[in-house]
């Protein structure tokens, strides 16, 4: 049962996660004149919507209690940094995070009772993570910045890896990460006290 239970904070996590980023990049084309990165972060805006959209037919696959989740993964880095804001900024964030998701799907698959819908969901962030990663590297490469804001970032990685480890296997003790509902949805019970955070 617990083992469930956390099916369903990880998958809903997953979902809102890659929702949160999806929203953030979508912002990001207002940033910049240029087509071609235009054309590069509506495509990669699109992946990660379109990422979101498999977490949830994955949840629903496996008829999993649905969890509200108030933060996503890359919202934590927020109580380390300042909110990024220029598009290399928002970049250079977006390149430590999939990063680790890149690292921490790897491991994921691994495990040996991963149900096969998500095995499947996990095969396809993890191909799209390569193009992802090439792409937003080769931009980085040429901005003066982006070395220093890979390592603020890199360094707030750390301390949010080490901060929710403790975790894994018990998501709802992290606190304000969301609440389970009872009812689908009209009734809830909160978990813990927290206020919804953006990434």
């Amino acid at each position: 049962m617990s083992e469930r239970r956390n099916l369903a904070w990880r998958l809903h996590w997953y979902r809102q996660s890659e929702l949160e980023g999806s929203l953030l990049l979508g912002r990001m084309i207002r940033k910049t004149s240029d087509a071609s990165i235009v054309g590069r972060l509506t495509k990669h805006c699109a992946d990660e919507a379109r990422h979101s959209w498999l977490w949830s037919r994955a949840i629903d696959a496996l008829s999993l209690p649905p969890v509200r989740i108030h933060r996503s993964y890359q919202s934590f880095y927020l109580d380390e940094v300042s909110a990024p804001r220029t598009l290399v900024e928002v970049l250079a964030l977006t390149h430590v995070f999939e990063h680790r998701v890149d690292r921490h799907f790897a491991a994921e698959l691994e495990r040996r009772d991963l149900p096969a819908v998500v095995r499947r969901t996990l095969g396809v962030m993890l191909r799209d993570e390569v193009g992802h990663l090439d792409w937003v590297a080769k931009w980085l490469a040429g901005q003066p910045e982006a070395e220093r804001l890979l390592a603020d970032y890199r360094r707030a990685d750390e301390l949010v890896v080490q901060r929710l480890m403790p975790f894994h296997d018990r998501m709802w003790d992290i606190e304000g990460l969301g609440e389970e509902l009872i009812g689908g949805g009209h009734e809830t019970t909160e978990r813990t006290a927290c206020e919804p955070h953006a990434a």
